[in-house]
Protein backbone atom coordinates (compact mmCIF):
# COMPACT_ATOMS: atom_id res chain seq x y z
CA UNK A 1 0.00 0.00 0.00
CA UNK A 2 1.18 3.59 -0.83
CA UNK A 3 1.98 6.14 2.44
CA UNK A 4 0.33 9.42 2.40
CA UNK A 5 -0.06 12.09 4.72
CA UNK A 6 -3.27 12.21 7.77
CA UNK A 7 -4.67 14.89 6.42
CA UNK A 8 -5.00 13.48 3.10
CA UNK A 9 -7.55 10.55 4.25
CA UNK A 10 -10.75 10.58 4.39
CA UNK A 11 -13.31 9.77 6.75
CA UNK A 12 -13.85 6.40 7.97
CA UNK A 13 -10.73 4.91 7.34
CA UNK A 14 -8.57 3.37 9.50
CA UNK A 15 -4.61 3.89 9.34
CA UNK A 16 -1.29 2.95 10.47
CA UNK A 17 0.91 5.64 11.76
CA UNK A 18 4.48 5.35 9.97
CA UNK A 19 6.53 8.00 11.23
CA UNK A 20 6.01 11.47 12.49
CA UNK A 21 8.41 14.17 11.22
CA UNK A 22 9.82 16.94 13.45
CA UNK A 23 8.47 19.49 16.09
CA UNK A 24 8.10 19.98 19.58
CA UNK A 25 4.53 18.84 20.22
CA UNK A 26 5.49 15.15 18.55
CA UNK A 27 6.21 14.17 22.42
CA UNK A 28 2.32 15.45 22.73
CA UNK A 29 1.05 13.25 20.23
CA UNK A 30 2.90 10.41 21.27
CA UNK A 31 1.32 11.02 24.88
CA UNK A 32 -2.33 10.90 23.11
CA UNK A 33 -1.50 7.61 21.70
CA UNK A 34 -0.29 8.55 18.21
CA UNK A 35 2.78 7.21 17.16
CA UNK A 36 4.73 5.07 14.97
CA UNK A 37 2.66 1.47 14.46
CA UNK A 38 -0.40 2.97 16.17
CA UNK A 39 -3.68 2.24 14.39
CA UNK A 40 -5.84 5.30 13.79
CA UNK A 41 -9.42 6.03 12.49
CA UNK A 42 -10.12 9.06 11.01
CA UNK A 43 -13.57 10.24 12.54
CA UNK A 44 -13.88 13.35 10.14
CA UNK A 45 -12.15 14.94 7.69
CA UNK A 46 -13.83 17.76 5.22
CA UNK A 47 -10.99 19.20 3.97
CA UNK A 48 -11.61 22.31 5.84
CA UNK A 49 -10.85 23.10 9.29
CA UNK A 50 -9.63 19.89 12.43
CA UNK A 51 -9.41 16.65 11.52
CA UNK A 52 -10.80 14.47 14.23
CA UNK A 53 -9.37 11.10 14.79
CA UNK A 54 -10.03 8.09 16.97
CA UNK A 55 -7.40 6.36 18.88
CA UNK A 56 -8.65 3.67 20.87
CA UNK A 57 -11.85 5.09 22.54
CA UNK A 58 -10.71 8.59 22.55
CA UNK A 59 -11.13 11.26 20.12
CA UNK A 60 -8.80 13.74 19.23
CA UNK A 61 -8.92 16.71 17.04
CA UNK A 62 -5.73 17.88 15.55
CA UNK A 63 -4.77 21.06 12.63
CA UNK A 64 -4.09 20.27 9.36
CA UNK A 65 -0.59 21.63 9.66
CA UNK A 66 -0.29 18.74 12.40
CA UNK A 67 -1.79 16.19 10.34
CA UNK A 68 0.05 16.62 7.35
CA UNK A 69 3.30 16.03 9.44
CA UNK A 70 2.16 12.35 9.99
CA UNK A 71 2.74 9.69 7.58
CA UNK A 72 0.52 7.26 7.11
CA UNK A 73 -0.78 3.84 4.99
CA UNK A 74 -4.43 3.04 4.70
CA UNK A 75 -5.24 -0.31 6.50
CA UNK A 76 -9.15 -0.40 6.05
CA UNK A 77 -11.32 1.93 3.79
Amino acid sequence: METTTLDLIREGSVVTVLEISGGGWVRRLYQMGILPGSQVKVVFNRGVGPIVVRIGNVEVSLGKGIARRIVVKVTQG
